[in-house]
């Protein structure tokens, strides 16, 4: 396929605005002069091989579609999302997105090169009939008995559970952005769910399950971008995926086992079942009403009350740490480094598939921070 300067103008020039960069924001962040970008989106100048590699990295596009004029974009859902929600993404989100994608696919290739999925055995779900709360009633039932979890089981960390079912789950700060989750289809990655890491951690576990309901459910969309807000929208594929998330983490049968309408009434036993579930008391109360274990008068009365959480859990930062190691997980964790994604980076560089500078792009670091990362997981940089 042919390369010419117009083509690249027009990817360059649209890349831009869909991250809603400034020129000079681009050229500090890339060391690419002003002039010299403005030159290559007119097509009056032709960048140079390193130019045109430091420029995808910085958009997080993919090497090939941006020097050959008729390749497909293969990031062309991440395109449509980033253009579709306009003044509700900061340029820094927007880049964190990129950046969410970018794991993703890295991800891929791990996995790839490894010769076996490692997320596990993939699960789908055929809705039927037109019933949008039965398809996620149904579906949180059929994905729970495939893990061959207990009707009663409680689920401690969700994220996991959701990378075990074919899913791409990553959390990552949104910090200018009211988004709590979004999915995205990708014909490299599959199906992939970005939480936003800067919200409650109780919210970040109903964000997962939220959109792994659209993953399930709405994967023919090709995205889909969750607010706090959307669950109460009125739409009947955000009701379904709050309906999955609901019945997934608490089914009838578990709420059942910690007593009758009567128990329930008690402010305290709200909090402390909640607080076992690792669920907000919102959320709780909601799959009370859902399974009329509690009226809108008597939820009214324990929200009046103000019943308060214990401790909330962490599940991905679980362990023995000190107080430096326990800051800088939870600094990975906030661009989307979770452990079981970080550990198969360095197994493939230990095993020789990837250089240690590829690590580093994988884990978005400089190559002279691998090191420190390798020991805070307990792991190596040998090939072995």
């Amino acid at each position: 396929m042919a390369f010419t300067t117009q083509g690249f103008a027009r990817k360059l020039r649209g890349l831009r605005e869909q991250y809603n960069n400034t020129l000079s924001e681009v050229a500090e962040r890339t060391g690419i002069g002003s002039q010299a970008l403005q030159a290559m989106e007119a097509g009056s100048a032709t960048p140079t091989g390193d130019e045109v590699l430091i420029l995808a990295d910085f958009f997080r596009c993919e090497f090939p579609w941006l020097i050959e004029d008729d390749a497909a974009n293969p990031d062309e859902n991440v395109t449509m999302l980033l253009r579709s929600e306009g003044g509700r993404l900061a340029a820094s989100d927007r880049h964190a997105i990129a950046e969410f994608l970018h794991l993703c696919k890295s991800q891929a290739l791990l996995e790839e090169m490894s010769g076996h999925r490692a997320i596990g055995e993939k699960f789908q779900f055929t809705p039927r009939g037109n019933f949008f709360k039965g398809h996620g009633i149904d579906c949180a039932k059929e994905l729970r008995a495939h893990h061959k979890l207990k009707p009663n089981a409680i689920i401690p960390d969700i994220f996991d559970w959701l990378r075990k079912s074919d899913l791409r789950v990553f959390r990552r700060s949104l910090p200018s952005s009211t988004i709590s989750g979004l999915f995205v289809r990708h014909p490299e990655a599959g199906r992939c769910i970005l939480v936003n890491y800067n919200d409650d951690i109780y919210r970040q576990r109903f964000s997962a399950a939220h959109e792994a309901g659209h993953a399930l459910l709405d994967a023919d969309k090709g995205y889909n971008v969750s607010d706090l807000n959307d669950a109460n929208s009125g739409e009947f594929i955000e009701l379904r995926a709050s309906t999955f998330a609901s019945c997934f983490l608490m089914p009838p049968e578990l709420l059942k086992m910690f007593g009758d309408a009567d128990q329930w009434r008690r402010p305290e036993k709200v909090a402390e079942v909640a607080g076992r579930l690792f669920v907000s008391i919102p959320a709780l109360l909601s799959a009370l009403k859902r399974d009329r274990l509690l009226d809108e008068e008597a939820v009214a009365l324990i929200k009046d009350a103000k019943p308060r959480l214990p401790y909330k859990q962490e599940p991905e930062l679980m362990g023995d740490y000190t107080a430096r190691q326990l800051e800088q997980k939870t600094a990975l964790l906030s661009n989307g480094l979770h452990a079981a994604y970080v550990r198969q980076a360095f197994d493939a560089h230990r095993q020789g598939h990837i250089s240690l500078a590829r690590v580093a792009d994988m884990l978005l670091v400089e190559p002279s921070e691998v090191g420190d990362i390798a020991m805070l997981f307990g792991t190596s940089l040998h090939h072995g």
